[in-house]
């Protein structure tokens, strides 16, 4: 190749690049999903307030046509729910879905029409993702018969070229899916995917049910095939090791939100915000060399959706929460006052458990004016795990003093006057730049 070919090619991806940039096939803006508790008919007429889940809470992000964007966090933090409400399968509680320009969530007829067949779904279950009475040739069919393409003979033809080109034989076309292994019926919902030749895949947990080995062919089969028909995916997993393998861009998902999203290596390679450094600290490693590595393990459960912490959602587990100015705690005492702040504000210490010297009457435990500091003492000793400054200790102690008449408040009041972090009191916005990362330690 001379080097003018070669400069041309490197302006024309150049201005491929800078295109791609400017305009994403698929963005997202504001989106949230909430499932309501307590909202039957019988709950309105007992005047039962509605509950709110978030299962997605306020999504922003865009995906570049031709790209693979991955979206990984635990189970349970939303992803498959952003998976089903991007296309449009559930409904939005609030939100802005756009895919070519269009908000999906205003189409109708012949406009709806188009991006169900542009934007489809490859399931994470390839047991139960297939109806077992319909044969894999009428599964696979089905969407070109619902959009009326092409002729009975012609559909035919095309199921069994598409079952040639996911790795089975068209022979196969008129067997049932009890006659499929795990792997070959994952390759049957590829091929179902790719029947109406859509521009965008979402991929949920496409190989999360597989084994091993089987994984690695479906992921060499998805990149093939985004090669060959210029597919552009939204890969959903928690395998860090599938994300790093297969996608150009990762989004860090944390209890319906994003915490950091960016390019695969910079997110491997210089992970900004501490869930994603505790996610990547977590994956086993092969080598021996890292085998007396210091693992950075999380603390405490993941929250409730139905009442999730103010500002940051991950202050509760966070090894790095910003303490006030005017304290000079090391981490660890600070996250123990923590710890301890959040079991008085929930009410969820047990007095008459943690100390003999209160003891359960009519109007609640009662503690003798003469036994307040060992009741004191009984409760720290119970709940906390590291040594208090001097200063510290005097707070916490006339805080802990008004549970021996059980003022909750009262004591929740004095740990929050003193102890109250701007990572509870502010939420971090998710900011912009090609990795930006929503942490108050990242913003500053």
């Amino acid at each position: 190749m001379s080097s003018d070919q070669m400069s041309e090619e490197t302006a024309e991806q150049r201005t491929r690049t800078d295109q791609t940039a400017e305009q994403p096939l698929v963005r997202v803006e504001g989106l949230r999903k909430y499932f309501y508790e307590k909202d039957s008919l019988l709950d309105r007429l007992l005047g039962n307030e509605p509950v709110a889940v978030r299962a997605v809470d306020g999504l922003r992000f865009d995906v570049h046509p031709g790209e693979t964007l991955g979206l990984v966090g635990e189970s349970g933090c939303g992803k498959s729910t952003t998976g089903e409400t991007l296309l449009h399968l559930q409904e939005p509680t609030e939100g802005v879905v756009e895919f070519q320009g269009e908000n999906v969530y205003e189409l109708e007829g012949a406009d709806k029409n188009a991006f169900r067949r542009n934007a489809q779904v490859v399931f994470q279950d390839p047991f139960s993702s297939l109806d077992p009475r319909m044969t894999i040739g009428k599964t696979i069919q089905q969407p070109l018969d619902v959009h009326d393409v092409g002729t009975a003979e012609e559909r035919r033809e095309k199921v069994q070229e598409l079952l040639e080109r996911v790795g089975l034989s068209a022979d196969q076309i008129d067997r049932y899916p009890h006659e499929f292994s795990g792997g070959q019926r994952q390759r049957i919902g590829i091929a179902r995917a790719l029947a109406l030749e859509p521009e965008f895949v979402v991929l949920d947990e496409p190989t999360s049910a597989l084994d091993v080995s089987v994984q690695a062919q479906v992921l060499n089969l998805l990149e093939d095939l985004q090669d060959d028909f210029g597919l552009t995916y939204l890969l959903i997993s928690h395998d860090l090791s599938v994300i790093r393998h297969i996608c150009d861009r990762v989004a860090v998902m944390y209890l319906g939100e994003i915490v950091e999203i960016g390019l695969v290596e910079e997110i491997f390679q210089n992970p900004t915000h501490p869930y994603t450094e505790a996610l990547l600290a977590s994956v086993p490693r092969a080598s021996t060399d890292e085998r007396d590595r210091e693992r950075q393990t999380l603390s405490g459960d993941v929250p409730s959706p139905r009442d999730p912490p103010s500002g940051c959602r991950f202050r509760t587990r966070c090894p790095q929460v910003i303490p006030p100015d005017e304290l000079d705690l090391d981490q660890p005492v600070y996250r123990d006052i923590m710890n301890l702040r959040e079991l008085v504000e929930r009410e969820n210490i047990s007095l008459e458990l943690v100390s003999s010297h209160a003891e359960a009457t009519d109007e609640g435990p009662l503690v003798d004016e003469a036994h307040i500091d060992e009741f004191v003492e009984d409760i720290k000793a119970a709940v906390l795990e590291t040594a208090l400054p001097p200063r510290e200790e005097a707070v916490i102690d006339e805080a802990l003093a008004h549970l021996a008449t059980e003022d909750w408040d009262g004591a929740a009041e004095i740990l929050k006057d003193r102890y109250e972090s701007l990572c509870e009191r502010e939420s971090p916005s998710l900011g912009e730049g090609p990795h930006p990362a929503a942490c108050h330690l990242y913003n500053e």
